[in-house]
C-alpha cells in the first residue's frame, strides 16, 4: 500500500463493508495514527481517506474482505467467516475421522 496508495473508492468500499466503520479499520494504537491525530469522533470522511491515503499505517491488518465481509487481524474465528458452512463441517468431519483412527491404536477390544 505504500507503493501503490489505495484509492478513494477502495477506501470508501472498505468503509461501507465495515460493520463498526472507522473502529474496524483504523489502528488507534499506531503511531502513524497518533502522529496525525485522527479524531474519529470529529473527521470527516475526505479528510480520513486523505489520511490512509498519506500515510496507510493508520490502517489495521491483515485486511480480509469479499464482496460483503471485511474482518481485520489475525482472530481464526473472525476469519472464518469467509469459509462456507458446508467446507467447516467438511473439515470438522475429518478432523474427527483422523481423531478416532488415532485413538483407535490404544482401544483395547474386550
Amino acid at each position: 500500500m505504500e507503493k501503490q496508495p489505495l484509492t478513494k473508492t477502495e477506501i470508501l468500499a472498505l468503509l461501507s463493508k465495515s460493520i463498526n466503520g472507522t473502529a474496524d479499520l483504523i489502528s488507534t494504537r499506531s503511531r502513524d495514527t497518533k502522529a496525525l491525530q485522527l479524531n474519529s469522533e470529529t473527521i470527516i470522511i475526505n479528510q480520513l481517506v486523505k489520511a490512509i491515503q498519506k500515510s496507510p499505517h493508520v490502517l489495521k491488518n491483515p485486511i480480509i474482505c469479499d464482496e460483503s465481509k471485511l474482518v481485520t487481524g489475525f482472530d481464526q474465528e473472525k476469519i472464518g467467516i469467509f469459509i462456507s458452512q458446508q467446507e467447516r463441517k467438511d473439515e470438522l468431519a475429518d478432523l474427527l475421522l483422523k481423531q478416532d483412527i488415532q485413538t483407535s491404536h490404544f482401544a483395547f477390544p474386550f
